[in-house]
């Protein structure tokens, strides 16, 4: 599945903000609580956050190589295209007695 340019800009940027914020959250409630709050965890909440931090971390990988194959493409296009002016430039002739 490809994705474009800006897209996966936005869901690297909605991933790391993400899983970010679930980070700060487990820090702030095992600074808060400690081992009392980990006890009062009921499993489901323990695999959901769990489940959420795996999702943020799987997509920061795949908008990550999204956006790394999309700036490959264009350095390699900009290359083409500067290799074309170059050629097409070398082509000419140059002008005498201007």
């Amino acid at each position: 599945m490809q994705v474009s340019k800006r897209m996966a800009i936005h869901g690297l940027n909605v991933s790391m903000a993400v899983f970010i914020g679930l980070s700060a959250y487990g820090l702030l409630l095992y600074l808060e609580g400690g081992a009392e709050t980990a006890k009062t965890t009921t499993l489901l909440t323990t695999l959901s956050y769990l489940a959420g931090i795996a999702a943020c971390i799987s997509g920061i990988g795949f908008f990550g190589i999204q956006l790394d194959r999309r700036k490959s493409e264009e350095r390699r296009e900009e290359d083409a295209r500067k290799a074309a002016e170059a050629a097409r430039k070398g082509r000419r002739k140059p002008v005498k007695g201007a």
